[in-house]
């Protein structure tokens, strides 16, 4: 009896020390992440003509000079485009890994499934770099535009195919047996019954795979060409040889979208979607 007394009075002080450490470790983190953030928003409304922190005043000078920015332009429309694109990309090709992982039993199946999500385990660094000496090896350095198609699309696959594969398991098989058995053609069947069961998966995996698009610098700096800047790359070379707050602004409206973008994911079909299987 003597000795469940005083283990019980031991276990109290070290579950108050584990709390206290949790705790602090979560405030430090939270701080640690999102103080650059907070400092990046705040410092785009300074007044002053250098960025400064705390700001000097409050303007939004730097908001409305952006849109005069050829650079800025030039380089949102490459963003968009490679983007675009290779979200596109990706799409497809999920929604045929997809559509092999969950409907067809084979021996190579779980090689196949980690083929497919390899990319998410590969540091971005490591990814751009082995890819850059891919196209000196094939001589494509001209090719920027498409470098950085195939580059993104090739990470953004994985991005794609985890909403797309917890959506279509979801889906029942025997709808589209019965489709097929009425006459359908597999063609039909996918665009009548399986596509708007697995719409919801798309359209998450769809802005996950734009938004990393739109903001990777790690793969992109390997593979932009003097012609063909990316928003994030041409954003840390102003960073470095600008001394406003123009890349604060551009930074914080981009940190806007972003989490509008994730908000709509969230509310829509839920952030779930990308832990299920």
């Amino acid at each position: 009896m003597t000795y469940q007394v005083t283990e019980k009075l031991w276990e109290k002080p070290l579950i108050a020390l584990g709390r206290v450490f949790l705790w602090g470790s979560v405030c430090f983190w939270l701080v640690f992440v999102l103080a650059p953030v907070v400092v990046t928003i705040v410092s785009s409304f300074t007044a002053a003509e250098f960025l400064t922190f705390p700001p000097k005043g409050f303007s939004l000078r730097w908001y409305f000079r952006v849109m005069e920015l050829d650079w800025f332009l030039t380089s949102l429309q490459t963003s968009l485009i490679v983007a675009t694109v290779s979200t596109f990309i990706a799409t497809v090709f999920a929604v045929l890994a997809a559509r092999v992982l969950t409907r067809h039993r084979f021996r190579a199946k779980g090689a196949f499934e980690i083929l497919m999500l390899s990319p998410l385990i590969i540091p971005g660094v490591v990814f751009g770099f082995a890819f850059f000496n891919v196209v000196l090896q094939f001589r494509l350095e001209g090719l920027s535009l498409l470098n950085l198609f195939v580059a993104h699309s090739v990470v953004t696959i994985p991005l794609m195919l985890r909403p797309i594969w917890s959506s279509m398991a979801g889906t029942e098989l025997s709808l589209e047996e019965a489709a097929q058995s009425l006459g359908a053609t597999p063609w039909t069947t996918f665009w009548k019954i399986t596509f708007p069961m697995i719409l919801p998966g798309i359209v998450a995996g769809a802005i996950i795979a734009f938004t990393f698009s739109f903001n990777d610098i790690t793969i992109a700096i390997f593979l932009v060409g003097p012609e063909t800047q990316t928003l994030p790359v041409q954003l840390m070379s102003q960073i470095e040889y600008t001394p406003d707050a123009s890349p604060a602004a551009i930074t914080s409206i981009i940190i806007f979208f972003t989490l509008i973008l994730f908000f709509i994911i969230d509310r829509t079909v839920g952030m779930d979607v990308f832990a299920q299987k």
